[in-house]
C-alpha cells in the first residue's frame, strides 16, 4: 500500500506537471478554452495564467513528503471543480474541446472526459485519505527497497506512458494541417453550388428560396460540437435580428434536430439548415467550422470564405459597408 501511494504520488504529479507545462506553452488556447467553459471575458486572461500556475505548483508539492498533504487537498479541490464545470457544460450541451492537457492532447467534452477526471479526484483522495492517516514519505526512500523486478516493471510501465503521450502529440500535430488549414473556398463570381436542405424549423429551403428575399446571403458552416461555433451563436443571433434588412443570415450545420436542439433553443437562431454529414460544405470548400461566404443576390460566390470568428466579423464589417453603399447610389436590387 505504502508503494501504491508513492506511485500515485507520482502519476498525480506528472498528470498536473503536463497539463501545466502545456496550458503554459499555449496560452491562446487556454484563454479560449477557459472563456468556452463559462468564463466571463474580462477574467479569461488572469484565469488563463492562474490555472497553469496552480497546476504546476500542485504537481511539485506532491513530489515531497511535507506538502503532499496541502498538495493532494489542492489537487482534490481543483479537479471536484473540474468536475462541476465539465458536468454543467455537458447538461447545456456544450462540447468544446477541453484543452486539458493544451495542444498535446485536446478532445470535445464528452463523458470520457467528466470520467477521467473523476478518476484522477479518487487518486488525490486516496492520497490525502493516506496523508491523513500517516505521514507521507520521501519518494527516493519508497524507491530504494523495490527489487530489479520491480525496477523493470516500473520502467516497463513508465514506457508505455511515454510512448502513449509521443504518439499522442505527434497525432496531435498533424490533425491542424488536415483542419486548420486556411479554407480555399470557391473563385470570386462563380456560380454558388445549389442546395436543399431541411430546415430546423421545418419543412426544406434551398439557395433559391434564401436569395429570393433579394439580399445578399451570409452562409455561416458550423457544426453543434465546434467550440468557437458555440461562443459565435450568440453574436450570430444579434446578427440576424439588428441586419435583417441588408442582408440574409442563413446557418448551415449538420446533425440531427436533437443534436442541435440546444444551441438553436438557447440562441433563438433563425434560419438553420442541415445537411447529413458536411455535403454542402465541401461543395463550397468550408473545411473547418466557423466558415463564411457570401453569396449575392444573383447567386454567385462575393467573398472568399472567412475562417474563424475573427474574420467573419470582418466579412459581416464589409458586407454590411458595401451594402449601404451600393444601397445608397444604386437601387436596392444591385446591390451586391
Amino acid at each position: 500500500m505504502h508503494l501504491f501511494i508513492v506511485l500515485l504520488r507520482i502519476a498525480l504529479s506528472a498528470i498536473f506537471g503536463v497539463a501545466g507545462i502545456t496550458k503554459v506553452l499555449d496560452r491562446r488556447g487556454t484563454r479560449e478554452a477557459v472563456k468556452n467553459f463559462g468564463s466571463p471575458e474580462r477574467l479569461a486572461p488572469v484565469l488563463s495564467f492562474v490555472l497553469p500556475i496552480a497546476e504546476l505548483t500542485i504537481a511539485a508539492g506532491l513530489l515531497f513528503a511535507r506538502t503532499t498533504r496541502i498538495s493532494a487537498l489542492a489537487s482534490l479541490l481543483m479537479l471536484g471543480l473540474f468536475i462541476v464545470v465539465i458536468s454543467v457544460n455537458l447538461a447545456h450541451g456544450r462540447t468544446h474541446d477541453c484543452h486539458c492537457f493544451g495542444q498535446l492532447h485536446s478532445r470535445p467534452l464528452g463523458w470520457p472526459t467528466l470520467v477521467r477526471n473523476l478518476i484522477f479526484a479518487l487518486g488525490a483522495g486516496i492520497v490525502l485519505w493516506q496523508a491523513q492517516a500517516r505521514p507521507g514519505s520521501s519518494i527516493p526512500g519508497a524507491l530504494a527497497p523495490l527489487s530489479s523486478f520491480q525496477w523493470l516493471l516500473l520502467i516497463g510501465v513508465l514506457a508505455v506512458v511515454v510512448a502513449i503521450l509521443i504518439y499522442s502529440q505527434r497525432r496531435q500535430k498533424r490533425l491542424p494541417v488536415k483542419t486548420s488549414a486556411t479554407p480555399q473556398g470557391l473563385p470570386l463570381d462563380s456560380v454558388a453550388p445549389p442546395f436543399d436542405l431541411t430546415a430546423y424549423a421545418g419543412g426544406k429551403s434551398s439557395l433559391a428560396q434564401l436569395l429570393a428575399y433579394g439580399k445578399p446571403l451570409l452562409l455561416i458552416f458550423t457544426n453543434p460540437t465546434c467550440g468557437p461555433c458555440v461562443v459565435l451563436f450568440k453574436e450570430i443571433k444579434e446578427w440576424q435580428e439588428s441586419h435583417s434588412e441588408q442582408l440574409t443570415i442563413a446557418l448551415i450545420s449538420f446533425g440531427t434536430i436533437k443534436e442541435n436542439f440546444v444551441n438553436v433553443a438557447r440562441n433563438r437562431l433563425g434560419q438553420v439548415l442541415l445537411q447529413q454529414k458536411r455535403e454542402v460544405a465541401e461543395k463550397y470548400g468550408a473545411n473547418v467550422t466557423p466558415t463564411a461566404v457570401v453569396v449575392n443576390t444573383s447567386g454567385r460566390i462575393a467573398s472568399p470564405l472567412a475562417a474563424g470568428a475573427d474574420e467573419i466579423r470582418e466579412l459581416l464589417s464589409t458586407v454590411l459597408g458595401n451594402s449601404s453603399n451600393s444601397n445608397h447610389n444604386h437601387p436596392p436590387s444591385q446591390a451586391l
